[in-house]
């Protein structure tokens, strides 16, 4: 029962093995900050690669996310127990109901958050330029809203954690000699009708990759290892052109249809042979 609590889009979850064949030695701390659905920070527990004797930090500019992860760590069975109760009531109306509702007590709003999670349209995470989610409700029979062994599963793998939320420069400033940093930023849009980066209000454009890539090149000067997964395209290739970069190719499951489901180039950039 180990995979990801939630769905991500861009998630990681089919790369994983690719991923994990050019993970380096971990020695330090670890760092992601873009987490996700956190499927190489899972893979890295359950191989027993991250040390306990040193936190691992997750971050994410998406503070509902990151407020699902705190709750999982700290209240799993009461988050388990709400959730059953919304799978029972599961409706159409029951959604845009939740949807319309904001909640301010953790434990709602994790329960609110992984909910619309599994029963909006792809799992995708959209908000408007108001802060508020807006996904229509997805086209499910019978949709798994809680697996109870996953998040126990998970509220274990979460225990040396540092769960934070904000943006990811103030996160890289801290790997330093030693440290590690899996990045797995929102991708460039490969088209106009291709933008699922939409994670927060303020979307993520050529200016914020041009300060992940300044931050990670700073890293790489301070003794930090760095692996990052970017979609290919021309301006990606330029930023990183100093590093190595590996390209593979995964298949992504957002798309309005099945066909449009189709396999994509990525690229797999670090700073160590």
């Amino acid at each position: 029962m180990s995979k990801p609590f939630v769905k991500a889009a861009g998630g990681k979850s089919k790369l994983v093995p690719t991923i994990m064949t050019h993970v380096p030695e971990l020695r330090g701390r670890y760092y992601e900050p873009f987490v996700g659905g956190g499927a190489v920070f899972l893979a890295l527990h359950e191989k027993n690669l991250l040390s306990t004797n040193l936190w691992t930090t997750l971050n994410d500019a998406n503070g509902e996310l990151m407020n699902a992860y705190a709750v999982v760590k700290s209240d799993s069975a009461n988050l388990v127990r709400k959730l059953q109760s919304l799978q029972k009531k599961h409706s159409k109306e029951t959604y845009y109901a939740i949807r319309a509702k904001e909640e301010k007590e953790p434990l709602a709003r994790a329960a609110r958050f992984l909910y619309l999670n599994k029963t909006c349209f792809n799992g995708l995470y959209r908000v408007n330029k108001d802060g508020k989610f807006n996904v229509p409700m997805g086209d499910y029979k019978n949709p798994k809203i809680v697996e109870p062994e996953v998040l126990e599963c998970w509220a274990s793998a979460l225990k040396f954690c540092k769960l934070r939320s904000e943006d990811f420069e103030r996160v890289l400033d801290e790997a330093d000699r030693g440290d590690f940093v899996y990045a797995d930023p929102p991708y460039l849009p490969r088209s106009k009708t291709a933008d699922f980066t939409s994670y927060t209000a303020d979307k993520f454009g050529m200016k914020d990759h041009e300060r992940l890539a300044e931050s990670l090149a700073l890293a790489d000067k301070r003794g930090a290892k760095f692996l990052c997964s970017q979609g290919d395209s021309e301006a990606v290739r330029q930023l990183y052109k100093q590093f190595d970069i590996t390209a593979v190719s995964v298949k992504h499951m957002v798309g309005a249809s099945a066909k449009s489901r189709t396999s994509v180039g990525e690229l797999l950039i670090k700073n160590y042979d």
